[in-house]
């Protein structure tokens, strides 16, 4: 269920608000929606992000048995 809000914006903020809600061919109620849901979504897959960095490892291996293995391993981890 839709929740009503009353919201202050700046006379030249809300008119380029109407305009933009016009070009899109919208409502400002769901222009407005729709950009806090975007920014929502970011923030959520930025943390998203930032959990997976490190996360990954390389698995243990022989050496000479795997060239891929072999290949990354001298590329990133010798220096």
């Amino acid at each position: 269920m839709k929740k009503h809000i009353t919201i202050s914006l700046d006379p030249l903020v809300h008119d380029l608000a109407q305009k933009t809600a016009k070009k899109k061919r919208t409502s400002l109620s769901a222009l407005i929606e729709s950009l806090l849901q975007s920014a929502n979504s970011e923030m959520n897959e930025h943390r998203i992000l930032q959990q997976m960095i490190g996360s990954g490892s390389l698995r243990n291996s022989v050496a000479g048995t795997d060239p891929l293995y072999d290949s990354l391993k001298s590329k990133y981890l010798t220096k």
